[in-house]
């Protein structure tokens, strides 16, 4: 007779004395369907807790990137913001208005990237004031590809010297900026000049009209000016 089991064997236990084989089977199988549902809590991993744990994290690492970025982009635009703006972009102060003797050759201010020019309208000759009357400002960007356009007292073009003469392609223009020779595609640019009321003189290198063929007529006449 055999003697029936209490409790389920251990994975390695063979058969009790008088136990059939098929008997400890089923108590062996029985062990091992206890053992796999008796699983502890914090082993047991829903498909759909990893999921949304992993959707987290990765949500977390996103936001925490996107904030970086913002913040950089925040420091970049608050670096580059002017504040107080001096030299080419602003104001820049270019003398006194009695520095300007009427002819003279023209006054290069690096700073403000500009000439400065009393114009005589009865300078006649070709690389003249063009009959402009009064001072000019000049931006010394050559409008074809940016170089800094210097001016050539000593320059001889078609038998008269005194240019602005280009030394990227050639381009030259009149001491009213006017372009009569290369490739550039106008006249140099001019820019706003004001006068206070103790003479000095302000060019705005933030105020800029693109150059033509009226630059002559664009000079500025001011109290104080020499005649």
């Amino acid at each position: 007779m055999t003697t029936p089991r209490t409790t389920p064997p251990d994975m390695g236990e063979s058969p009790a004395a008088g136990e059939s084989i098929e008997t400890w089977r089923e108590a062996l199988a029985a062990r091992r369907t206890v053992a796999e549902t008796n699983v502890p809590g914090a082993l047991a991993t829903r498909p759909d807790m990893e999921a949304s744990r992993r959707s987290f994290i990765r949500g977390s690492f996103m936001g925490g990137l996107g904030l970086a970025l913002l913040g950089s982009v925040g420091l970049l635009v608050d670096y580059l913001y002017p504040r107080g703006v001096r030299g080419f972009g602003g104001p820049v102060a270019a003398g006194k208005i009695t520095d300007y003797k009427k002819g003279a050759e023209p006054k290069h201010f690096l700073d403000g990237q500009f000439y400065v020019t009393n114009l005589d309208p009865a300078e006649k000759r070709a690389g003249g004031s063009g009959g402009g009357d009064g001072l000019i400002a000049l931006w010394h960007k050559c409008p074809h590809l940016g170089c800094t356009v210097p001016w050539r007292p000593e320059f001889d073009y078609e038998g008269d010297k005194g240019w602005f003469r280009c030394p990227c392609h050639g381009s030259t223009y009149t001491k009213a900026g006017v372009r009569v020779f290369g490739p550039a595609p106008r006249p140099m640019d001019t820019m706003k000049i004001e006068v206070d009321a103790a003479g000095n003189v302000v060019v705005q290198t933030g105020v800029r009209t693109l150059g033509g063929p009226d630059n002559p007529q664009r000079a500025q006449k001011f109290p104080g000016l020499p005649a």
